[in-house]
């Protein structure tokens, strides 16, 4: 839903995210992204939250593409709404300062067959997001806050 993506973008420019990539999975319903108005969205975020940097909008990809093109250095974190993984906290905490990625499934959730092919990777680690299901949007900002808190740059204090 284009302002739902809207939103989405604007938030995760604001809480850091480095780079925004849509990704088609089995039950993504396609719509056509207007990558030119979705960077604009970023930019006007990352000015009002005083970012020194611009998160890169990519083009959307199939998750099997993604997955097969994913940087082996590169943790990907996957919320799982099934309860197949651990907590999102106990999860992060274990990490060090690595490169990580999130991957938040579409409305409706991941298919089994993604489910089984994400967990036969060695860099993903299923998180769940506590006991609601969240919509896609709201499992997003949620997971980058929680992300940012526990293992990204809010340990850190702000310059001044």
């Amino acid at each position: 839903k284009r302002a739902r993506l809207d939103w989405l973008v604007e938030k995760a420019s604001e809480l850091g995210a480095a780079s925004l990539l849509p990704v088609w999975t089995e039950r993504t319903q396609p719509e056509r992204l207007n990558g030119e108005r979705l960077r604009a969205l970023a930019i006007a975020a990352a000015e009002q939250s005083e970012r020194l940097s611009v998160p890169e909008v990519r083009t959307p990809e199939r998750l099997d593409r993604l997955l097969a093109s994913w940087p082996a250095e590169r943790r990907l974190v996957v919320c799982d709404e099934t309860g197949g993984g651990m907590p999102i906290a106990s999860a992060l905490g274990e990490f060090g300062d690595g490169p990580a990625g999130l991957l938040i499934g579409p409305e409706g959730g991941f298919t089994d067959t993604e489910l089984d092919a994400l967990g036969k990777l060695p860099i993903v680690t299923r998180v769940g997001l506590g006991a609601r299901v969240l919509r896609a949007e709201t499992a997003a900002v949620a997971a980058l806050a929680v992300f940012q808190a526990i293992a990204g740059d809010w340990r850190r204090a702000r310059p001044r």
